[in-house]
């Protein structure tokens, strides 16, 4: 059974999602401010989130979003990704800062 009943039109669409460790993110800005984000974020599960990578940048480049929130934003956008999953498990990226997660100081390590 073919899922493409027309060979000439897409029966689906797909979307890029960025993969980034939480170690991307410090402590405060996971507890205090990604439950406010505002702009379309869901925690996933009891471990990270799914954030949209939001095309305005008057929103996104605000004084009040974290500089690490921003980094991540513009690698995803330079990547073309819709999505940032963020997960613990997920991969370390050369150019983001790296947060230490062990003493929950939100200091970079």
């Amino acid at each position: 059974m073919s899922l493409i009943t027309n060979p000439g039109v897409a029966a689906h669409e797909f979307t890029l999602m960025l993969a980034l460790s939480t170690a991307h993110m410090s402590p405060g800005t996971a507890a205090d401010w990604m439950p406010r984000c505002p702009w379309a974020c869901f925690a996933k599960g009891e471990w990270g989130w799914f954030m949209y990578v939001c095309d305005d940048v008057g929103v996104t480049e605000a004084e009040d979003v974290p500089l690490e929130i921003r980094s991540a934003l513009h690698v995803a956008r330079k990547l073309r990704c819709q999505w940032i999953m963020w997960d613990c498990d997920a991969p370390i990226v050369a150019d983001l800062p790296e947060y230490d997660w062990g003493a929950a100081t939100g200091e970079m390590s």
